[in-house]
């Protein structure tokens, strides 16, 4: 999480510049060399804590958990919930730390106090929920999906966040009439889900619509285009896909690089293209040398 630092000629340059090269490092996977880069752009600060320093110290935590240094990690976070306590994210991110320990009580302190900051934020709900039952604690994940739905709040957002909180529990009736609202209101992702639920009920015709509207809106993201494109790989659309995948490596904004990157190989592959299938997976791997999957799929591909 970047905070906007335009007027940089208040903030101290080198720290920006120590910053710039722990960030640099930590998208090598040297997170060490990137912890050492943040304290020494911490240094520099003059003891006033600004949103330089703030920013930093979230580029830190991610550091020293992606390095394995859990409890570094979590003071860190404990110092950003003293200097940036009116942000949800500082108790979020620690709530995560020690949910991915087995602290599931300090967890759930950390998520509801979170929750108690942005009680309108069905995202925050849905990240939670998602964190808690992929280790396994569904119990108390489902307790946030319900929250997220007794929110008191009928606005166009929270139609389409609890039309798809109703898809998440299966309950698709519900899911339908609130996704259907969100999108007479122009909520652009809430047709990604309309279109999803449309699929599973076998209304190809309908959802096919409602993927090409939310593809063709300036709003779409690459999380999505992935998502439409893994959604036309999975009903043999090879070509479609392709296309989904390509616009998504062509936003400005990318977030899910190796996401759009595997998806081309798997498009590229079920159209019988496999030299370019291997071409693009060979650049993968020049940037992500420690996927075996990815290593596998070439060697498959150099035997095509």
């Amino acid at each position: 999480m970047v905070l906007s630092l335009t007027a940089c000629s208040k903030y101290n340059e080198t720290e920006i510049s120590l910053r710039d090269e722990g960030i640099e490092l930590m998208d090598t996977g040297d997170y060490e060399g990137a912890i050492e880069k943040f304290d020494e752009a911490l240094d520099c600060s003059i003891g006033k804590v600004t949103d330089l320093e703030i920013d930093i110290n979230y580029y830190k935590a991610a550091a020293q958990y992606n390095a394995g240094n859990f409890e570094d990690a979590t003071k860190t976070y404990a110092a950003l919930i003293k200097y940036d306590g009116d942000n949800y994210k500082p108790y979020f991110l620690r709530g995560s730390i020690y949910a991915k320990e087995g602290e599931i009580g300090q967890a759930i302190l950390d998520y509801d106090a979170a929750i108690a900051i942005d009680d309108e934020n069905y995202l925050l709900y849905i990240e939670i929920y998602e964190n808690l039952n992929s280790l396994g604690y569904t119990d108390q994940a489902m307790v946030y999906l319900n929250d997220a739905l007794a929110v008191d709040d009928n606005s166009s957002d929270a139609k389409y966040y609890k039309g798809r909180i109703y898809y998440m529990l299966g309950e698709t009736s519900d899911a339908e009439t609130y996704l259907k609202e969100a999108v007479d209101d122009d909520i652009v992702e809430a047709r990604l889900y309309l279109a999803k639920l449309y699929q599973d009920q076998g209304d190809y015709t309908s959802a096919q619509t409602l993927l090409e509207e939310y593809a063709s809106s300036e709003d779409v993201t690459s999380d999505a285009l992935a998502t439409l494109g893994d959604i036309e790989v999975s009903n043999g659309n090879y070509e479609k896909a392709l296309n989904y995948f390509e616009a998504g490596l062509k936003l400005d904004s990318i977030d899910n690089l190796p996401e759009l990157m595997k998806g081309k190989v798997a498009a590229l592959e079920g159209l019988n293209r496999f030299s370019e299938a291997k071409e693009v997976l060979t650049q993968y791997l020049e940037s992500y040398p420690n996927d075996e999957e990815a290593q596998k799929e070439l060697v498959f591909l150099q035997t095509r």
